[in-house]
């Protein structure tokens, strides 16, 4: 596609996001996100008194770009240019809905708002998102007619689409004190990378679906048993079948390969649930959240040993909410996102199927090329997109694959100036491009050579993927794992990889937080990394943060 086709999708500057989609996005994938990102963040930002409204998201031919939203500024809510620092003191001094939000954003840092979104999670949004997945997934879509199925179909959608809203609510807030512990540490002449580790163990949801397996994995070691299939586990008895029936129920209808409603959920993967409970990790002493725990305090007394005496109890309470709302990082996630809309891809595939058997759609895949209206219509016998119809957008859809658009569309961005911000706010900011800044790579970096994650190398094949669904196809346990990115999708085979290593990322990605908990070595943010050759030995140096291809 040449760049005429990359039309601006609004007032102000996008920049492209690669994180979670490609260029054959969904349509109805799509239309969530772009509904969900700027309802959840303007919630957000509405709760700790940013001075941004929110981040809008459009996709351009597949490709997802976002900006942010500022609350006031040159065109509103849509221009990308920051006004002078002496005109926003005068604004946000004179109106009187500018002055409430100031007064939101100091209450917000002095009450710490991220420990009750922390509350409510677990008191309320939790247990109730959780007992709602689980009764979406215990139903029966074969069983159900089709009118039943698209009444099925629409409470699922709806429930994803409020539930993702939170997922962007929540990160709102989730990054706040790990950005505020970091910008006091920095202040006391301690570096990040020491900081970091001190959260190991904080995030028990990362090593959650390999820790549940742990008994079952028992259980098969007690029977003497080498099973090659699920229904083998089954047939070892009556406790190991139900282990296995409740793991599957609990984790089976997540998406597991990507983030998109194409990618399968881990039910849909025997194989990988096999090879999992396999690993002889998972008879060790310690489950892998007690190891992380374990290192995450040694981690701790090193640091906390650099605090002199009269910060120690800022100290504290810093590492206290870090810790709390880092978990809820990476837990958010598997049961906002991946759990609603895995249950939804399901749904999906039985009515692919019922539409091709009346010869509505060519193949059950061309389910996913429908929108949400549509596909409600069919089942319930309404006139629809004819076969052909449909399968054209598929091929239009696929084509998209490989296509890069520009790295910004609109005008050029323009850095904000943070000088007119009253106090507050500025440290609002502040802590953001604290953690912004270790989500990222440092481009300065000579080729292979990154961010270490770990504190001890380790030697082993490369696997070099595209994706998580590719690493889980291709992947033996004890490979070093290597990819672009890793993000909570590829968690399953990231607990039986030996180390892995990305081009993108920084202290606080993906791959560092579940290489923080799973106890592997890491080095991120490395380029040229993607140009190693597939099964070459490599070492993964995360003292160094250094990646060295062997001689052979």
């Amino acid at each position: 596609m040449d760049n005429d086709t990359w039309q601006t999708p609004g007032p102000g500057t996008w920049e492209t996001d690669s994180s979670h989609f490609d260029t054959t996005v969904t349509p109805l994938m799509a239309e969530m996100i772009e509904y969900a990102v700027p309802t959840g963040t303007r919630e957000g930002f509405d709760l700790v008194g940013a001075p941004l409204d929110a981040i809008d998201v459009r996709f351009v031919n597949g490709q997802m770009y976002r900006r942010l939203v500022p609350i006031i500024g040159g065109g509103g809510r849509g221009s990308s240019t920051a006004p002078p620092a002496w005109l926003t003191r005068t604004v946000f001094s004179a109106r009187p809905r500018l002055r409430k939000r100031v007064q939101t954003a100091a209450r917000s840092l002095e009450n710490r708002s991220w420990n009750g979104e922390a509350d409510r999670w677990e008191a309320t949004w939790k247990p109730e998102l959780s007992a709602t997945n689980r009764g979406l997934a215990a139903v029966d879509v074969v069983s159900l007619s089709d009118s039943e199925l698209a009444d099925h179909f629409e409470k699922t959608l709806e429930h994803s689409r409020s539930a993702m809203v939170l997922h962007f609510r929540l990160h709102i807030s989730d990054l706040g004190p790990i950005g505020r512990l970091l910008d006091h540490t920095a202040s006391w002449g301690i570096d990040p990378s020491d900081v970091m580790p001190t959260l190991a163990g904080a995030s028990p949801a990362t090593s959650g679906p390999q820790d549940a397996l742990r008994p079952l994995a028992r259980e098969i070691a007690d029977a003497d048993a080498n099973p090659t299939s699920l229904d083998e586990v089954r047939a070892i008895g009556h406790s190991a079948a139900q282990l296995l029936n409740d793991y599957v129920l609990e984790f089976g209808k997540r998406l597991t390969t990507g983030y998109d409603l194409v990618h399968r959920t881990l039910g849909e993967m025997p194989d990988v649930i096999l090879a999992t409970v396999g690993d002889p990790q998972l008879l060790g002493p310690r489950s892998a959240a007690e190891s992380a725990a374990e290192r995450g305090e040694q981690a701790l007394r090193e640091v906390r040993s650099a605090v002199t005496a009269e910060n120690l109890e800022l100290f504290d309470e810093l590492i206290a909410d870090a810790r709390r709302l880092y978990g809820l990082r990476d837990e958010n996630g598997p049961i906002t996102v991946e759990w609603p809309c895995g249950i939804l891809r399901l749904i999906m595939l039985e009515t692919g199927r019922r539409l091709v058997a009346v010869g509505r759609l060519r193949t059950v895949s061309h389910v996913f090329d429908l929108s949400a209206d549509e596909l409600s219509g069919c089942l319930r016998g309404e006139p629809g997109p004819h076969a052909e119809a449909v399968a054209t957008r598929h091929r239009r859809r696929l084509l998209r694959a490989g296509s890069q658009g520009p790295t910004h569309l609109g005008p050029t961005p323009v850095p904000p100036d943070l000088d007119g911000l009253p106090e507050a706010m500025r440290r609002t900011m502040r802590m953001s491009a604290n953690v912004v800044a270790l989500l990222e790579a440092d481009r300065n970096r000579c080729e292979l050579q990154g961010t270490g994650v770990g504190s001890v190398s380790y030697t082993g094949p490369a696997r070099v993927v595209a994706d998580a669904d590719e690493a889980l196809e291709r992947c033996e346990p004890g490979d070093v794992i290597v990819a672009r990115y890793t993000v909570p999708t590829f968690n399953s085979v990231l607990a039986l990889a030996g180390a892995v290593v990305t081009e993108q990322g920084g202290l606080l990605c993906h791959t560092a937080v579940i290489a923080r908990e799973l106890g592997i070595a890491a080095v991120v943010g490395a380029s040229g990394v993607l140009d190693i050759d597939d099964g070459s030995m490599i070492e993964v140096d995360p003292i160094a943060g250094v990646v060295t291809v062997l001689e052979v």
